[in-house]
C-alpha cells in the first residue's frame, strides 16, 4: 500500500494511496504557481480524522516515503 507522511508545523500526518511524486506534483504546482492549495491529509492513529494543510510559498512542508521505507526494510 502506497503512503505518505506529511511533516507540517512540527506535526505529522499521513496521506494513504498516493506515492510521493504525485503529492510532490500537486505541491510543486501549486507553489511554482504562486497560489495556496489545501492539502487534504489523516492527522491521528487508530481513528483517523480529515484534516486539511495550507500549502504555500514559503511554507515549511516535508513528505516523507513510508512506502519505500517499508519496502527497503523487507
Amino acid at each position: 500500500m502506497n503512503r505518505v507522511d506529511v511533516v507540517y508545523g512540527g506535526a505529522r500526518y499521513s496521506v494513504p494511496h498516493r506515492d510521493i511524486a504525485d503529492l510532490q506534483a500537486e505541491i510543486g504546482d501549486a507553489v511554482t504557481a504562486g497560489r495556496s492549495h489545501w492539502l487534504q491529509v489523516n492527522s491521528g492513529e487508530g481513528i483517523l480524522e480529515p484534516a486539511y494543510l495550507l500549502v504555500s510559498p514559503g511554507a515549511s512542508i516535508a513528505l516523507l516515503d513510508v512506502s519505500a521505507t517499508a519496502s527497503a526494510d523487507d
